[in-house]
């Protein structure tokens, strides 16, 4: 039995009991029963108050048709006594083994109310008599105070913390290289892979001579060779092959009469032949206009059959539609097609960020960067305050869920450093409707997030569990630890600590939310009546490790120290707790936890204002 638990030997009040009852030793049940209560004091868990009783009776005592009862109530110091629930024996139980000392063990509880913290638990004993089945004989004392029990319920479970993370979506700006697709395309005649001078001086030839002179910076050059499908396998193969083959070689031309150097770097050439192949056939018929529905359906019905290659294309030379294929269908897959792949010409990021800079103070036009620019900018700063400036700047450029949800994660983050309260819920006010106008925008989980976090600062649990469930599923690390973070704190407000822990160690560093972690640790022990507290311990340490000024974490580490008899962890813990929040020591001068450590010198030193 641990310190918690009360094991009363109690005077139990039962008044004057009716003679006809006294086959039962009520005098005897009074002196000898035993109670215990468990814990002591009583503390709330989730929205109820949940206890044990466990009444043993003397040996002997019960008898054939007689009930015992013990009535319990919670008495407040402010309210009306509040009946939680009976402990009972029936004589007829015991009919076979009348030396028995009879046991019961109930567990009980009843919501909790701010109203309820001082007050005790009560009793009164009545003995029944009954006769075949009908009740003859009741008679029951007054309500009595345990003694030396019951100076309240402890409300630690009450500490915990709403918690709000600073949810950033992505910029959207591609850091990295990006390209400029340039197509040009090239026509040989039937059986040729030469690449002929009208093409070259044709309105293709002149753009890939214009492209190349201009020693524009290129990635990779892929040039795909293709034929038309009347000739021999080995002959397609070969021009298939050779047509890229000759449009390298001319890019190769280019390039020198336009004197490129180790200065200019030279793209990487790909070049793909495509061989015997009925897709590309497919879509330049289905183009044409020059064969009717009904030729194109004769047409694909054959290509479309069984057979290879060749013998499919002999098939439709028997077509009468086949000069109309060779004139409009065959000349264009005679080709060879290159996709040149330019670098896209970007800024650096110093070249970004002093133009960011520039706009948001209104020494640069709103033109001078891309949204995706700005937002970009706006990352790269770990200033907050020149995050601001850049977030508007990006909304004045035009109405963007990813600025609104960020403007609004920056006023998060500077709640997050506010010294006041009313300064952090000003500032989280700032922020819902940015995360509202991206939420309804275009859904961002970031936003729900966010929102989440915020509704539950302002109380409204079911709100954030709404909005959780909008962001979950996102790839996004801080939307996740947010989600677990409030999943934590909603487990914690319910007494499921299990998963309150479980989902606090998957929701990231942030301060609060070890915090949290660590009271659900001590809960979760206090709630099983054990006396372990080393995970919780652990646990409070890791939460002070990352904020130091954080008076609920120092609170909460002497609350451990009571709970392990631990006074030096108590009164330097208390003291670290009171420097960082005053209003703690009036809190802690009250709070059944430190019961024990009232009239302690040391305590008192700790609690100084």
């Amino acid at each position: 039995m641990n310190k918690y638990t009360s094991a009363l030997s109690s005077v139990l009040v039962v008044g004057t009991m009716m003679v006809s009852c006294n086959s039962v030793n009520v005098e005897k049940l009074a002196k000898e029963q035993g109670l215990s209560v468990a814990p002591s004091p009583l503390e709330v868990h989730g929205d109820s108050v949940v206890f044990e009783a466990e009444a043993q009776l003397p040996a002997k005592m019960m008898k054939e048709g007689y009930t015992y009862d013990i009535l319990m109530q919670y008495n407040p110091e402010n309210g009306e006594p509040i009946e939680v629930g009976t402990v009972s024996f029936n004589g007829d139980d015991y009919a076979d083994n009348p030396n028995a000392a009879p046991s019961a063990k109930e567990r009980f509880a009843f919501a909790f109310d701010e109203n309820l913290d001082r007050g005790q638990i009560e009793y009164l004993g009545r003995v029944t008599k009954t006769k075949n089945g009908k009740v003859k004989e009741s008679n029951a004392g007054a309500y009595a105070a345990i003694p030396n029990y019951g100076q309240g319920i402890i409300t630690t479970s009450k500490l915990v913390k709403p918690t709000f993370i600073a949810n950033f979506a992505d910029h959207g700006y591609n850091t990295g290289e990006e390209y400029e697709p340039q197509n040009v395309d090239f026509y040989f005649l039937k059986n040729s892979s030469a690449l002929r001078y009208s093409e070259k001086r044709g309105e293709e030839g002149k753009e890939l001579q214009e492209y190349v002179a201009a020693k524009n910076p290129t990635r990779t050059v892929t040039i795909t060779g293709s034929h038309s499908p009347e000739g021999p396998t080995d002959i397609n193969t070969k021009l298939a092959n050779e047509r890229p083959a000759a449009v390298e070689k001319y890019y190769g031309q280019l390039q020198s009469k336009y004197k490129y150097d180790d200065s200019v770097t030279s793209p990487n050439f790909v070049t793909k032949p495509v061989i015997e192949n009925w897709t590309p056939f497919k879509a330049e018929l289905e183009a044409t206009d020059k064969l009717t529905d009904t030729e194109k359906d004769e047409i694909l019905s054959i290509v479309n059959g069984s057979g290879d290659f060749v013998s499919k294309e002999l098939k439709l030379q028997s077509l009468s539609s086949y000069k109309k294929l060779l004139r409009y269908v065959y000349p264009p897959l005679r080709n060879a097609k290159a996709e040149i792949l330019q670098i896209k010409e970007k800024k650096t990021e110093a070249e970004i960020a002093a133009l960011a800079s520039k706009i948001s103070t209104g020494q640069e036009s709103l033109e001078a960067l891309s949204s995706e620019e700005l937002r970009y900018a706006a990352h790269m700063t770990p200033d907050m305050d020149e995050k601001e400036k850049i977030y508007e700047a990006a909304l004045r450029k035009g109405d963007d869920a990813v600025a609104h949800n960020n403007l609004g994660a920056v006023y998060f983050a500077k709640a997050k450093k506010a010294t006041s309260e009313e300064d952090k819920m000003a500032l989280i006010e700032k922020a819902v409707p940015h995360f509202e106008s991206a939420a309804k925008m275009s859904e961002l989980p970031e936003a729900y997030a966010n929102l989440a976090g915020a509704k539950l600062m302002k109380g409204d649990v079911a709100g954030a569990e709404e909005a959780l469930a909008k962001a979950s599923g996102s790839s996004n690390a801080s939307v996740a630890a947010s989600v677990n973070a409030v999943n934590g704190y909603v487990a914690i407000t319910k007494g499921e600590y299990d998963s309150a822990i479980q989902y606090l160690s998957s929701a990231g560093n942030d301060a609060d939310v070890l915090y949290n972690k660590a009271l659900a640790y001590t809960l979760k022990s206090s709630k099983e009546l054990s006396d372990d507290f080393s995970s919780a311990e652990a646990a409070v340490k890791e939460a002070i490790a990352a904020d130091a000024n954080n008076a609920k974490a120092h609170y909460l580490a002497a609350v451990i120290g009571a709970r392990t008899a631990n006074a030096e962890m108590v009164t330097k813990s208390l003291g670290d707790a009171v420097k960082a929040d005053s209003s703690l020591a009036e809190k802690a001068a009250q709070d059944l936890e430190f019961a024990g450590y009232w009239q302690d010198a040391s305590f008192l030193e700790a609690i100084k204002n």
